[in-house]
């Protein structure tokens, strides 16, 4: 029988656990956080082995770890917490060892390459961030869902303001923000593949921001651009391509994609173009749409109907030609 005691501080922070395997003590931990409750510390003693690491921050992103003999930094993509490289440097080498992460479509590391191109970490994963099989595992890689740290002591995932479990895909302590970050206090994300929540508060929607499937623009074009939200996916794409200076035809096997940032006040959202396979691999996902339904009260699916494109209309967002007749609801 395998049990494990948690203890946390008076700031619901975990600062001690202890793992048993029968009646024998597998492994113990503490952990130390600053002043803006980030983790900076941990010593863990797993059979009898200690071993220390220490945290380096920038803002709510861990730009280095630092254990004993060894330091590694890692580089993110812009505005994400998806990896993108890391630079170790230990005592006694000379010159320092660059990896390389290769991830998904939501940018959990699938596998980690050498300077010469060789995979020295691989992982399969199950649904909800555990590790299924570790198919190489040359070089230590403890990075997993955005956001998150594997703590091989106890087999969470450290996630900067909350420790996540990926055998059951729920967070171990209630939400710090509350009902703010869903009515589910301990929920991760409603679907993994397309959501990511790196710091324990409140998920995230799909985000191409970086990504190679975005369309491959030149001069003055764009493939990231902002508009007001037309009451139905086919004005808005009429207005994303004007706002881009890219034809439809010219665009073929892309779509838009409605990030989940709408603005209620102004009516505004970001589109991305990206390809209709990187678009489509993942569904389900709402994006503005689905706050533009929840917001207006609008049943779901109902974007597209002559009521979402009213109230588009009535808030003075609408482009283009008006429609001939429109209903509101609210």
């Amino acid at each position: 029988m395998r049990w494990q005691t948690f203890t946390y501080d008076c700031e619901n922070r975990l600062v001690k656990t202890e793992t048993m395997a029968d009646t024998q003590v597998e492994s113990t931990s503490s952990y130390q956080y600053d002043s803006l409750g980030r983790r900076v510390a941990k010593q863990s003693e797993i059979k009898g082995h200690t071993d220390h690491k220490r945290f380096l921050w920038q803002g709510l992103r861990m730009l280095r770890e630092e254990s004993p003999g060894q330091s590694s930094l890692y580089l993110y993509e812009p505005g994400s917490y998806a990896p993108l490289a890391r630079v170790d440097e230990k005592e006694g080498e000379v010159g320092n060892k660059v990896y390389y992460f290769h991830t998904d479509q939501i940018g959990t590391p699938l596998e980690m390459t050498d300077a010469e191109g060789q995979i020295v970490w691989q992982a399969k994963y199950r649904a909800w961030g555990a590790v299924e099989k570790l198919v190489v595992n040359e070089v230590e890689q403890n990075l997993r869902f955005q956001g998150q740290y594997f703590d091989v002591e106890t087999g969470l995932h450290y996630n900067t303001f909350r420790y996540y479990d990926p055998e059951i895909g729920r967070f171990i302590t209630q939400d710090p923000i509350g009902l703010d970050g869903g009515l589910n206090l301990y929920r991760y994300a409603p679907n993994p593949n397309t959501w990511v929540d790196p710091w324990g508060w409140a998920y995230k929607g799909v985000d191409f921001t970086g990504s190679p499937d975005l369309f491959p623009v030149s001069g003055n074009q764009k493939n990231i651009v902002t508009i007001t939200m037309q009451g139905s996916r086919g004005r808005d794409f009429t207005q994303a391509y004007k706002e881009a200076g890219i034809k439809p035809s010219a665009a073929d096997d892309y779509t838009w994609h409605h990030l989940d940032d709408f603005d209620p006040k102004t009516g505004k959202t970001t589109m991305q173009l990206v390809t209709t396979s990187a678009h489509e691999a993942t569904f389900p996902h709402g994006g503005s749409v689905a706050q533009f339904e929840k917001h207006f009260g609008l049943r779901s699916g109902a974007y597209g109907s002559a009521d979402a494109i009213g109230i588009s209309q009535n808030n003075g967002w609408l482009k283009g030609r008006a429609p001939k007749t429109t209903t509101t609801t609210c």
